[in-house]
């Protein structure tokens, strides 16, 4: 038997190895825990149980059409006013030409923007959407978050299903998981009060993956909430995905304090990050995958994350994107990573680098000579 330096984690293990799904208290001791070899063999162990020796990575388009937005959440240091310095707002033939800057070898269009009063309109996306989709139906639509469409539903008195209806009619393959942040009402009060709440954002999730859209899940954690609410957000993922199964993935999202009202928070740690994957990887056993998004945390911390429970680390970009909501708060990452680069990593760290697209389908099994044999992978 392994030696287990925390003793809190034997009774987890000895869940995980029943099967038994984790409870609050026992997310609570993997987010505080310092084993972390003991952590990350536990949440290596998951991760190859659900995807085998396979990272995945997106060929894909990463556009904020917006940053106008009047949501005013503490955390944030991309919105600006209508008429205020550095407001940005494309129209609909810009997004399309910008969709296309690079060509059409991608699999993905991620479109992220905000709580814009002339843009967020079923009258201005729906048309965008049908164009898009027209051009390059093999493209899956990766738009819009639960606090986008509950902002549609009651701009254009609707339902929640009315709207979500509609947009997959348009073409919307999968909604992003954004504006979670984190469920805690108390949280939600202090830091995004102005936001859709907990239940209307997964109600909003759970009638997406009812009517054919799937969806991501996040949330933002290294601000004012607390180890127990972190904890609880996730049980309370891994029930909505019981409830009406449709989430692709989960995205730990860290804070960054740069420009925002929540700055004296300072910086999430290495150690924080690490703690963060394993412990989504292990309490959500009903979540296929557990992605570390480079942009967000770093190529280096995300590839180290690999041993930790993730298996994806998202997207491309093209070479002529401007992410501009993480860039806004102080990220020093870059904007664009060549998929030479990211099967680099993936190999260095012991795993198969695969392309897929937003739904998880499979493109091609980008593996240098010997990796396969390296890892010990059987045949696809």
């Amino acid at each position: 038997m392994a030696t287990i330096i925390d003793p809190a984690l034997r009774p987890i293990e000895n869940k995980l190895d029943e099967g038994i799904p984790l409870s609050k208290e026992d997310g609570v001791a993997l987010l505080r825990t310092r084993d972390l070899h003991t952590l990350g063999r536990l949440a290596k162990r998951a991760k190859e149980r659900k995807s085998g020796r396979k990272v995945f990575y997106v060929l894909n388009r990463y556009i904020n059409s917006t940053n106008v937005c009047y949501a005013g959440c503490k955390f944030c240091s991309f919105a600006r006013a209508e008429k205020e310095e550095g407001a940005v707002r494309m129209s609909a033939d810009e997004v399309m030409a910008k969709a296309f800057e690079t060509g059409t070898n991608f699999n993905q269009l991620h479109i992220v923007g905000g709580h814009d009063p002339r843009q967020l309109s079923l009258d201005y996306w729906l048309p965008v959407m049908r164009r898009f989709k027209g051009a390059v139906p093999h493209v899956q639509l990766s738009l819009f978050t639960a606090a986008e469409i509950e902002y549609l539903a009651r701009r254009h008195r609707l339902g929640f299903e009315e709207v979500l209806r509609e947009l997959r009619s348009a073409g919307l393959d999968n909604i992003n998981g954004g504006g979670a942040e984190v469920f805690s009402e108390r949280f939600r009060k202090l830091v995004c009060p102005n936001k859709v709440n907990a239940e209307n954002w997964l109600a909003i999730h759970e009638i997406a993956h009812r009517v054919g859209i799937a969806s991501n899940a996040t949330m933002l954690y290294g601000t004012v909430e607390t180890p127990e609410e972190r904890a609880e957000h996730l049980i309370m993922l891994r029930e909505s995905q019981e409830r009406s199964p449709g989430y692709n993935a989960f995205i730990p999202l860290a804070f960054h304090p740069d420009g925002n009202e929540l700055n004296d928070c300072g910086w999430t740690t290495g150690l924080d990050d690490i703690r963060m994957f394993a412990t989504a990887r292990l309490v959500l056993n009903n979540f296929d995958h557990i992605k570390a998004y480079w942009m967000i945390q770093g190529l280096k911390v995300c590839q180290v994350a690999l041993h930790f429970g993730a298996d994806d680390m998202d997207g491309t970009h093209g070479s002529t994107d401007e992410e501009r909501i993480y860039h806004s708060a102080g990220t020093q990452s870059g904007q664009y990573v060549d998929d030479r680069e990211f099967r680099r990593l993936i190999e260095e760290a012991g795993y198969l680098p695969v392309r897929r697209n937003t739904t998880y389908d499979e493109f091609a099994y980008d593996w240098s000579p010997g990796v396969r044999e390296a890892v010990g992978a059987a045949a696809p």
